[in-house]
């Protein structure tokens, strides 16, 4: 196995020297920020769900105490709260407490929820019964995250044995399957309803009635998570840090892009330049030469240390233009104004197909975030959580 969160730390580093000076400061904060949470092991898992669900009951119940006990690592504010979980492991694990969805006027996309989704790297939705179809939305835009998805069916000990399983049934018909697989639900029951037990004493006493409180059933969810840590963990965590690199990527590509397409007038120079090369130039050779020298010139500018899917096709039309540029330079007054505009035409062509060329290969490449990712989610088993991602 390939030590993915090693490649990962090189492509952080090495995309912010090559590109520190177009990196706003919040990126910069924000790739150092990645760069520790790689060397730290660090992995979030939020929870979501509609209110009344159990969720802080399941974050009690995996801490082993009340969160009023353990307090937020990182301050508590009216809707999200993170707390630090000693699971044991070298992994360093917060669970992150998020407010009902339904607090939200039933939208997902609210920006303090997408928020915590984009912190995360497993997300545990909590339900306690049949799914309404707020959940299922709500499931369905968290997973526009791209991040793992565990379904929680919470609160089992208030149906019977056979409603219980009835609806563990219909949570994996084809519908729901599009959303989670059958090995991504778990049953748990985090808070238990306390019932009551007759106490027999042997020394004659009267019997009496007391309310004794079940332990929270949480073991295959404990189970679940720790053994998905231990398996893909490593590839959990660094495709997570690349999905917040892409973003990143994205915003920088589209930001050159955006001044590509307002520096018209650096087209329109280089084309002035070239024409009034061709016009003075004596010989056909040396209008190849100079159409090649600038128009290659200006290709590199425009590509520059950003991703291109045809830097090689770039290299053959640059040769094509000269070629063009020379054959047409004959000693004929019309022939060379058609040489002259023939090219201007050709620069502009090229000019926008080396826009929408870097467009479309914005994160691929060497340091290319989406190329790493999908070299890992392809390397993982079949059975991976990570496989409902393939075609990210």
């Amino acid at each position: 196995m390939q030590d993915y969160p090693q490649q990962v730390r090189d492509r952080l580093i090495n995309y912010r020297n090559l590109f520190q000076k177009e990196l706003t400061e919040s990126e910069l904060v924000e790739i150092l920020a990645l760069e520790e949470k790689l060397d730290k092991s660090a992995i979030a898992i939020a929870l979501f769900g509609m209110v009344s669900r159990g969720k802080s009951s399941l974050i009690n119940a995996l801490l082993g105490q009340k969160l009023s006990e353990t307090g937020a690592t990182h301050g508590t504010t009216k809707d999200v709260a993170v707390y630090a979980w000693n699971a044991g492991g070298k992994i360093q694990l917060r669970l992150i407490d998020t407010q009902g969805i339904d607090e939200i006027g039933g939208e997902i996309r609210g920006e303090l929820a997408l928020e915590s989704a984009k912190q995360a790297d497993l997300i545990l939705f909590v339900i306690a019964g049949d799914m309404t179809r707020l959940e299922q939305e709500a499931i369905a835009n968290l997973q526009k995250s791209y991040k793992p998805i565990l379904l929680i069916f919470n609160k089992t000990d208030l149906y019977p044995k056979c409603d219980r399983h009835a609806i563990h049934q219909a949570l994996q018909n084809i519908e729901m399957q599009k959303l989670i697989s059958p090995q991504e639900i778990v049953l748990t029951s985090a808070e238990p309803k306390p019932f009551k037990v007759r106490l027999q004493y042997s020394d004659g006493r009267d019997s009496q009635e007391v309310w004794e409180q079940p332990k929270p059933d949480i073991q295959s969810l404990k189970e679940r998570i720790l053994a998905l840590l231990n398996t893909e963990g490593k590839e959990l965590l660094a495709v997570n840090v690349l999905r917040s690199l892409l973003e990143i990527q994205n915003a920088v590509t589209q930001r050159h892009i955006q001044k590509l397409q307002a520096s018209t007038a650096i087209a329109a120079m280089v084309f002035i330049a070239e024409a009034i090369g061709m016009l003075l130039s004596p010989l056909r050779w040396v209008d190849g030469l100079i159409s090649g020298i600038f128009t290659g010139l200006f290709v590199s500018w425009m590509i520059g240390k950003y991703p291109s899917q045809k830097k090689y096709l770039w290299l053959m039309v640059i040769l094509a233009i000269a070629v063009f540029a020379g054959g047409l330079g004959i000693n004929n007054e019309v022939a060379h104004y058609i040489q002259i505009v023939g090219s201007g035409l050709s620069l502009l062509l090229l000019f926008k197909s080396l826009i929408a060329d870097i467009d479309q290969s914005r994160a691929s490449g060497k340091l290319g975030a989406k190329t790493l990712i999908t070299e890992i989610i392809r390397d993982v088993p079949e059975g991976s959580i990570l496989k409902r991602f393939r075609n990210i």
